[in-house]
């Protein structure tokens, strides 16, 4: 008998040797631009994932926590990332949560930028622009499930670029070198932020809420980062997760935030 009935009904393989043989097969036609990179979002209150009712409802799920918007995954309140490739875009988007109206190289368009976190476009339309940061990583933890990113606008640039400025402040211990990019594992915590206009959650600003924890090992380097780095350069990124985003919570493409 090869296989036998698990508490939820469904059956769990005892042998599987014979597919050993085939491991690998069938993904010939599948290319880097055939599969989707998720996102690694902060819960907030309003959510989707928090509520009950909603069909993107994640049993257990708290307000602050990172989760994998692909696999559904929650990590909590403190995450280890190794960044790989980092990008800045100028996401367009439509007054009022209209939806993504596509995005820009950095100064490749003319923006009014006396409003902070919501940029007007210079050619009279009422279009927002924002400054977005896109982290390509692996999550320490869960590094066989790929690349993920994190992007961070309006108040979550700051803390990007505190996290870029010590990722090039990393040195190799026997050069003395700067580091490559990919160099090491960092722990990002969320913490609440409030105003007059309401509470959300972000990654810190002290130190210790972005905290590098190690260089990587030759394993990840081998297995993981190498490869994925250099699939990376030919994966095209699912915006339309960003106006997803938007549109179901009060995250940070919102016009709506109180950030």
């Amino acid at each position: 008998m090869l296989a036998t009935s698990n508490k939820k009904g469904g059956f769990v393989d005892k042998e599987t040797n014979f597919l050993d043989e085939h491991a690998g097969e069938g993904f010939e036609n599948i290319e880097a631009q055939d599969i989707s990179i998720p996102f690694l979002r902060i819960l907030q209150k309003l959510s989707p994932q928090l509520d009950r009712q909603e069909n993107e409802y994640i049993k257990g799920a708290e307000v602050g926590q990172f989760f994998n918007t692909l696999t559904n995954r929650v990590y909590g309140t403190e995450i280890q990332l190794i960044p790989i490739i980092f990008k800045k875009l100028l996401m367009e988007w439509k007054p009022k949560r209209g939806g993504l109206v596509g995005r820009h190289e950095p100064h490749s368009i003319q923006v009014d930028q006396s409003d902070f976190g919501k940029w007007k476009m210079m050619n009279g339309s009422e279009n927002v622009v924002q400054e977005t940061l896109f982290f390509y990583c692996l999550v320490a933890e869960d590094i066989e499930a790929g690349p993920i990113v994190f992007a961070l606008s309006s108040s979550g640039i700051k803390h990007g670029k505190n996290w870029n400025t010590n990722i090039m402040m990393v040195k190799l211990p026997n050069s003395g070198k700067r580091a490559p990019y990919y160099s090491s594992v960092w722990t990002l915590k969320t913490v609440p932020n409030q105003n007059e206009q309401g509470t959300w959650y972000q990654i810190g600003a002290k130190k210790t809420m972005i905290e590098r924890i190690r260089f990587v090992t030759k394993e990840e380097f081998s297995n993981y980062i190498l490869p994925i780095r250099e699939s990376l350069t030919a994966t095209q990124l699912d915006y339309s997760q960003m106006e997803q985003q938007q549109v179901s919570d009060n995250s940070e493409t919102s016009e709506d935030v109180p950030f």
